[in-house]
């Protein structure tokens, strides 16, 4: 007879996402399905596993075999299980990873026995331990209990697993395919031809947009150099720009969730005018630069440093800009702006910064 267990078990956040990276995992396992009397671990298995990383709740899509061996009728043969499930990771400042899982799936049994092993939906809750030995690859070992929901004699299962995961989608540096080509037929303005250059060279001088600056000179964008002498026209506000108007750095505060690059709607728009000032100055490259606060260790912040600024430069090829203008960084906490003490500081240094240059300008 299989007795119930009633099981706490935790809820899935909503699937939302623009680019996921995502992992497969396989998995080799035993399972205990008599265990009024003490759990007896005679029943092997395999499995897979497909994760979406994006989310602090984790999806996972689970399917597992099950070889049956230890039940008294010898016409159950096996299980076969589907589930989805959520993962959260603890925070830690190691190697090793501590997290919880919950989901539900259903159970198909091989032969079934009506009212005493028979198929059905069930729940499931665990733990479990993650080591990354090397960036995105994991060994894992977990432990659950899965509960059967609506059977007559129906008792749980105990599940210990022992694998690896690997990542399954990476971002390829040279990207060749536009994600949004039919975004290339925009008409692009040029900026007017620049003057003739200056007899004597100078340093490059750093001048802050900050709009409000008013001069003799008609300065259409105000950012502190004539029109006469503006080679980028129409800068945005905020942009720290050189002496001939052109920006030379960018700081994009988009502020991130602590452990997460997914870019909050609410600074799509930034980005999205980033990108529109780097199609009309199409002789500009731009190094896309990740910063974290100092949560976490860091190597998991140089990480998400990494994946927050390829997140930026995924989402401007997206809006028609050339990857090949495009460089990605991660800086992880090693560049703070403000001081990690505070929660607003911290807010703060989860950040992006983009640096310009033109290789085609002449002084």
């Amino acid at each position: 007879m299989r007795k119930k267990v009633l099981l706490p078990i935790l809820l899935i956040t909503s699937l939302y996402s623009q680019i996921n990276p995502n992992e497969l995992g396989i998995n080799v396992g035993v399972t205990s399905i008599n265990n009024s009397s003490g759990s007896k671990f005679n029943n092997k298995g395999v499995g897979v596993t497909y994760q979406l990383d994006r989310y602090i709740v984790m999806p996972r899509f689970d399917f597992d075999y099950v070889k049956i061996s230890d039940f008294a009728d010898d016409r159950v043969d096996s299980l076969f299980k589907i589930s989805i499930n959520g993962v959260y990771e603890l925070e830690n400042h190691t190697l090793w990873t501590p997290y919880l899982m919950g989901g539900i799936g259903y159970e198909h049994v091989s032969d079934e026995i009506k009212n005493v092993f028979e198929s059905h939906p069930f729940i499931q809750g665990g733990l479990g331990l993650n080591y990354l030995f090397k960036e995105g690859y994991k060994a894992q070992i977990e432990g659950k209990i899965l509960q059967i929901i609506g059977g007559e004699n129906e008792d749980n299962e105990i599940i210990l697993t022992f694998g690896m995961s690997f990542p399954l989608v990476t971002r390829v540096e040279k990207k060749k395919v536009l994600k949004c080509p039919q975004r290339q037929r925009v008409v692009v303005v040029s900026p007017p031809p620049p003057p003739p250059p200056p007899k004597k060279a100078e340093p490059i001088k750093r001048v802050e947009n900050k709009c409000p600056i008013k001069i003799a000179q008609p300065d259409k964008d105000r950012d502190g150099v004539a029109d006469n002498m503006d080679r980028c026209p129409n800068t945005p506000c905020g942009y720290i720009v050189d002496k001939f108007g052109c920006p030379i750095k960018v700081t994009l505060r988009i502020n991130f969730a602590i452990n997460s690059y997914d870019i909050p709607n609410y600074f799509i728009p930034k980005i999205r005018e980033f990108a529109t000032y780097l199609l009309r100055n199409r002789d500009s490259k731009v190094l896309i630069e990740g910063h974290t606060d100092s949560v976490g260790s860091e190597r998991k912040n140089l990480i998400l440093s990494q994946k927050r600024a390829e997140a930026v430069a995924d989402m401007l090829v997206a809006l028609g800009v050339n990857p090949n203008r495009i460089t990605t960084i991660g800086r992880g906490e090693s560049m703070p702006i403000a001081s990690n003490a505070t929660e607003e500081g911290k807010r703060k240094n989860r950040r992006i910064e983009a640096i310009l240059t033109y290789p085609e300008r002449r002084n």
